[in-house]
C-alpha cells in the first residue's frame, strides 16, 4: 500500500506523471480526497464523460450527417453517431472534421502522446535537455557571452551533439 504523496495519511488510488520543463519525468501517488480537491479526473469521471458526450451525440443527429458517408465501409455519420463507433480506418479522414472537437473533448487533446519503456523516456529527456543547451547556446552566442557558449558547446559536445556553430 502507497500512501498519497500529497497528504502522507491515505492509501494513494492513482499515480499522477508529469515531465518538467527539462524533460524529467516526475510521479505523484495521490489519495482520491487530494485528487479531488485538485481537480485531477479519475478513470470513472473519465468514462462518464465519455458516455455523456456519447449520449449527447446521439440526440443530435442532423439531416446532414446522413448525407457524409466514408467511401471506405459505407457508414455514414448519422450512423456513427447512433453507434458512437467508427466502421473503419477511413472513417478518421473522412469524418475528420466532426471528429477532430469531439476527440479534443473527451481526451483534452488531439494528438496521442502515448506511452513508453523507462529507456523511451530516457532518450525523449536526452533530446529535450539537448534542444534546451542548443538555444541557451545560441542566446550566449547573440548576447556575447563567449565564456558560457564555449561551456555550452562542450557540453553538447559530451551528450554526443554535433554543435553547428
Amino acid at each position: 500500500m502507497r500512501r498519497c504523496d500529497l497528504c502522507k495519511q491515505r492509501e494513494a488510488m492513482l499515480t499522477v506523471s508529469q515531465l518538467d520543463k527539462n524533460g524529467r519525468m516526475t510521479e505523484l501517488a495521490v489519495c482520491a480526497e487530494c485528487a479531488q480537491k485538485r481537480g485531477f479526473v479519475t478513470a470513472e469521471k473519465l468514462k462518464a464523460n465519455i458516455a455523456e458526450v456519447l449520449a449527447e451525440m446521439k440526440d443530435k443527429v442532423a439531416e446532414q450527417d446522413s448525407q457524409l458517408v466514408c467511401p471506405g465501409c459505407g457508414m455514414s455519420y448519422a450512423e456513427f453517431k447512433r453507434l458512437g463507433k467508427l466502421g473503419c480506418a477511413e472513417c478518421y479522414t473522412t469524418f475528420h472534421d466532426q471528429l477532430q472537437p469531439l476527440i479534443r473533448r473527451i481526451h483534452g487533446a488531439v494528438q496521442h502522446v502515448g506511452k513508453s519503456t523507462k529507456a523511451g523516456r530516457k532518450k525523449a529527456q536526452e533530446r529535450l535537455n539537448i534542444q534546451r543547451l542548443r538555444k541557451d547556446l545560441e542566446q550566449a552566442i547573440v548576447a556575447e557571452d563567449y565564456e558560457r557558449a564555449a561551456a555550452l558547446r562542450d557540453q553538447l559536445k559530451r551528450l554526443g551533439d554535433a554543435v553547428d556553430h
